[in-house]
């Protein structure tokens, strides 16, 4: 017996267009923190704390400098890197799509 395999995105209920989704670079703001926002305009909260940089700089592209070992300064090149990428778009992460995804859902309920 042969077996299918099915991707994923065939498998979820998420809307294509959602499935899809690209989100924007936006931030930093008066207390440093950095954000996602969506097509409509909806915020993801991406950096809360300054340890937040470097995951979220890596989502743009961005490796840690070779042979630096100092979380501060890499949590510096971390946030020189973001703010030459301010408004840049990617395809959102599964995690930031589902959040957009509730957020929709709640807003559908009011």
């Amino acid at each position: 017996m042969v077996g299918v395999v099915v991707p994923y995105a065939q498998t979820t209920t998420q809307h294509p267009e959602i499935t899809n989704m690209q989100v924007e670079l936006s931030g930093p703001d008066d207390l440093g923190h950095w954000f996602l926002v969506d097509g409509d305009g909806n915020s993801f909260p991406l950096v809360e704390r300054p340890e937040d940089h470097p995951a979220a700089a890596a989502l743009f592209g961005w490796k840690p400098p070779k042979n630096v070992t100092d979380e501060e300064k890499i949590i510096d090149a971390a946030i020189d890197f973001l703010m030459e990428h301010i408004g840049d778009e990617i395809k959102a992460p599964k995690h930031v799509v589902a959040f957009f995804e509730k957020l929709k859902a709640e807003m559908d309920e009011d």
